[in-house]
């Protein structure tokens, strides 16, 4: 045996002799001072004051306060940097994904992706954009970004736009 394996062998063997007399050994109770034997109505006593002190607790009040005011239902969509209404963009009953015509579709190409830490942007046009911001004058923005799509929503309209990558477009034919 190496010697760091008879110190951990006789850290085990102190630890079990010690173990053994705690739970054998006889136990005094002359010795024992301070322990006061508290009855049943002290206990609800003390909780009845812990429950009144935390009732007047002003800060537990704004806590629940501003949890109350995450629940509601928001007016605006925190994550857009557009200041768009959430009663402007499309809810989840709604199609994620509405066709989209030939007419209707922007004059914008994917053709980069970059992914620095939990940051991704999209190189749309030759520039880059991250998801929320805005990519023209005619209210169309980023929604999400993928390696191999772009999701582009409009202000104005409800229905997603999506713009595959050219690269794996033309790879995949897809």
């Amino acid at each position: 045996m190496t010697r760091r394996e008879k110190i951990i062998v006789s850290i085990m063997s102190a630890t079990v002799l010690l173990g053994g007399y705690l739970y054998w050994w006889p136990v005094t109770t002359g010795g024992q001072q301070g322990v006061v034997n508290k009855s049943d109505d002290q206990a609800l006593e003390f909780a009845r004051n812990v429950s009144q002190k935390l009732k007047e607790d002003h800060a537990l009040t704004m806590d629940l306060f501003t949890i109350r005011n995450a629940e509601r239902k928001w007016e605006k969509d925190p994550f857009l940097k557009t200041g768009t209404l959430l009663s402007d963009t499309p809810q989840r009953d709604v199609p994620d994904v509405a066709a989209v015509t030939a007419g209707t579709q922007p004059d914008l190409i994917y053709t980069g992706f970059l992914e620095v830490g939990t940051r991704r942007l999209a190189i749309i046009n030759g520039l880059e954009y991250a998801s929320g911001e805005a990519i023209d004058g005619k209210g169309h923005y980023v929604r999400r970004i993928h390696p191999h799509q772009v999701e582009i929503g409009n202000q104005d309209k409800p229905g997603v736009i999506i713009l595959k990558l050219m690269e794996y477009e033309a790879i995949t034919g897809k």
